[in-house]
């Protein structure tokens, strides 16, 4: 797949291959200051605010760096960025370098319950929810979406994160409107952005998020395995991010 022009802005990359060589690959050149992976909110922002001029955006399946740690009922969220940040955070950046060729995986999954990796998932950005209350493994209603706690902490819902990882209500309801309209009026769904986990397990196990396509229903998907070989990440490329990054708004729509 060709990289994606924004209206005369810098070019989102497209990666493809099995993430566990991808992934260690991009973090090398976000270390260099080259770009970085952006997270489940940003590339949800980029789909619906760029759906005129590059549609693919939103009908990809994508993966992200808004990661995800499962055990027992417990469901880590690690945000990897702080807003206006496109700097990694300790917690996220710890757990990204866990996807990498010589991981011993358990359910295909990267195992957290070794060298206390699932106590390190922890800090800022981190939020521990529990499965019990949740929608979960099926689409969700416009409302059900505008209420589910899983999903504004992903979004950074200023009243489910810190001020430092939030992004404002109204931005937050843009991405979760814009998208059922969109899914509305392109494929006729009324339900969209199910929230999906891995299996209910004692291992504690990470993933990659995963955003699933509008025309899938714009879920947030358990990830597979992390050796598969389809793996698509965007890589937005610019500048020296860890010392003078601008933010992605510098670069295209968002």
């Amino acid at each position: 797949m060709d990289n994606i022009q924004l209206e005369n802005r810098r070019a989102i990359e497209i990666h493809q291959g099995r993430n566990v060589d991808k992934a260690p690959a991009l973090l090398t050149r976000w270390e260099k200051g080259e770009g970085y992976i952006p997270s489940e909110a940003d590339i949800r922002l980029l789909g619906v605010r760029n759906f005129g001029n590059a549609p693919q955006i939103i009908d990809n399946v994508w993966y992200t760096s808004t990661l995800s740690a499962t055990k027992g009922k417990d469901v880590k969220v690690i945000l990897p960025y702080e807003t206006g940040s496109k700097t990694l955070t300790e917690v996220a950046r710890f757990g990204l370098d866990l996807f990498n060729p010589g991981e011993v995986l358990v359910n295909f999954r990267v195992k957290l319950d070794v060298d206390d990796r699932w106590e390190k998932l922890e800090g800022s950005g981190v939020y521990i929810l529990r499965r019990n209350g949740l929608i979960l493994d099926r689409s969700l209603t416009e409302s059900e979406a505008m209420n589910h706690k899983l999903l504004l902490t992903k979004l950074g819902h200023p009243d489910y994160v810190d001020n430092k990882f939030a992004r404002s209500k109204d931005e937050v309801a843009e991405i979760i409107g814009r998208t059922f309209e969109l899914g509305k009026s392109v494929y006729g769904y009324k339900n969209m952005m199910g929230q999906y986990l891995p299996e209910v397990s004692d291992k504690g196990v990470l993933n990659f998020g995963l955003l699933n396509r509008l025309g899938g229903g714009a879920d947030s998907d358990r990830a597979a395995g992390v050796a598969y070989d389809f793996f698509r990440v965007a890589f937005e490329s610019f500048g020296n991010v860890k010392s003078d990054a601008e933010g992605l708004e510098e670069k295209v729509n968002i």
